[in-house]
C-alpha cells in the first residue's frame, strides 16, 4: 500500500485497471441477466431482454465510474496523511491537514493534528530546557569548579577548607533547584490546562504555607499577618500550593530583620482575591512589567539567592487556573502580590 500512495505513476494505472476489471465484471453479470431472461422469454420478446442488456451495461457503466472517483478520492485523501506522516518522520512537526467537517477522514485528521501538536510541545519543552538551564548552569558551576580546585590545590586553613565546602554544597542546591524549576515552568508553558481539579478550602491552604515557612519568616523575627476570609475554590491545590509558597518566601527575603508581612483573602464578586504585602525593599516601577519573565531578576534582588523562576511559574500557574497576578510596588516602599482566582 506504501508503495502505492507514494508512486503516483502505479496509482494512476491501478485506478484504470480497477475501472476496467469493474466494468468486465459488471457486464458479465448483465450478459448473463440477459441470457437468462432470453431463456425464460423463449425467445419471443426480443423488445424485453435487449431492453434489459442496455439497462444493465449502463448500470455496470455508472457503477464502474461511480467506484473509480470514490476509489480516486479516497487515495487522495489516504496521500494527505502519507505526506504529514512523511514530513513528520523527517523531523517537521508543523505538519496539520487541513479538514472540512463531515470529511470521511476527519477523525483521522484531527487525531493527525492532535499526535503533530503534542509533540511540537515536546520539541518546545526539549529545546526550552537546553538553551535556558545551559545558560543559567554556567554561573554555579563556575563556583563549584572554582573551589573544588583550591582545595585540590591544598595549603588551606581547616576555617578556610569548611567556608569552600559551604559554598560547594550551597551551589549544588543552587543547582539542583534550577532544575527543578526550569523542569517545571518548561512543563506549564506547554500544558493547556492544570492537573485535576478538586474542591479546595483557599484560606486553609494558604494558612499551611505560612506555618510551612514558619522557621524562615519567625528567624528573622518577622511578622506575619493573616486575614483569610474562608473561600472555596476548585483547582489544583498541589500546583497552587507553589503560588503561595513563592510570594511567601519572596516576602520573607526581601522583608528586613523586624519587618512586617501582611496575606489577605477576599470574595470579590465571582473571584478569589489574595494579597501579599511585604515592607521590604521594593522594586523600581520601570521593572514592574519585566518581573514575571523568565531568568528576570531586578536590581534589588541582585544580591538574593534564587534563579528569577519562581514568578514566571506563578503567572503560569495563575494563567492555567483562569485566573491572574500582579504586582504594586515603589522602591523602599515593600510590595504587594495580588493573585485573582475564579469561584466556582
Amino acid at each position: 500500500m506504501k508503495d502505492f500512495f507514494l508512486n503516483k505513476k502505479t496509482s494512476r494505472l491501478l485506478l484504470i485497471g480497477i475501472a476496467v476489471l469493474t466494468f468486465l465484471v459488471l457486464l458479465g453479470i448483465a450478459e448473463l441477466a440477459v441470457t437468462i431472461v432470453n431463456v425464460l422469454a423463449n425467445r419471443l420478446q426480443f423488445e424485453v431482454y435487449t431492453i434489459t442488456f442496455v439497462a444493465l451495461v449502463g448500470f455496470a457503466v455508472v457503477l464502474s465510474v461511480t467506484t473509480t472517483v470514490v476509489f480516486y478520492i479516497m487515495a487522495k485523501k489516504a496521500q494527505k496523511l502519507i505526506d504529514g506522516l512523511s514530513r513528520v518522520a523527517a523531523g517537521d512537526y508543523s505538519a496539520e491537514i487541513d479538514y472540512r467537517r463531515g470529511d470521511t477522514f476527519t477523525k483521522v485528521y484531527k487525531n493527525f493534528n492532535s499526535m503533530t501538536k503534542e509533540l511540537r510541545s515536546v520539541k518546545t519543552l526539549r529545546d526550552d530546557f537546553v538553551n535556558n538551564f545551559s545558560h543559567e548552569i554556567k554561573t554555579p558551576l563556575f563556583s563549584i569548579q572554582g573551589f573544588a580546585n583550591l582545595l585540590l590545590e591544598g595549603g588551606l586553613t581547616a576555617e578556610e577548607e569548611q567556608r569552600f565546602l559551604t559554598i560547594i554544597s550551597e551551589e549544588a542546591g543552587r543547582l539542583g533547584k534550577l532544575a527543578d524549576s526550569t523542569l517545571l515552568l518548561s512543563k506549564l508553558e506547554n500544558q493547556q490546562f492544570l492537573g485535576e481539579r478538586a474542591a479546595l478550602r483557599l484560606d486553609s491552604e494558604i494558612t499551611d504555607c505560612i506555618i510551612m515557612l514558619e522557621r524562615e519568616w519567625d528567624g528573622k523575627h518577622i511578622e506575619i499577618d493573616s486575614d483569610l476570609t474562608p473561600v472555596r475554590i476548585d483547582g489544583d491545590g498541589a500546583m497552587l500550593r507553589q503560588v503561595w509558597i513563592n510570594l511567601l518566601s519572596n516576602a520573607i527575603k526581601f522583608t528586613p530583620e523586624g519587618g512586617k508581612i501582611s496575606v489577605s483573602l477576599r470574595r470579590e464578586g465571582g473571584s478569589a482575591v489574595v494579597k501579599v504585602t511585604d515592607t521590604g525593599c521594593g522594586i523600581p516601577q520601570e521593572e514592574l512589567s519585566k518581573i514575571f519573565e523568565k531568568y528576570y531578576r531586578s536590581a534589588s534582588a541582585k544580591e538574593t539567592a534564587g534563579n528569577g523562576l519562581g514568578l514566571a511559574i506563578c503567572k503560569r500557574i495563575c494563567a492555567l487556573s483562569g485566573g491572574d497576578i500582579s504586582a504594586e510596588s515603589r522602591t523602599g516602599g515593600g510590595s504587594t502580590f495580588t493573585v485573582t482566582l475564579p469561584i466556582s
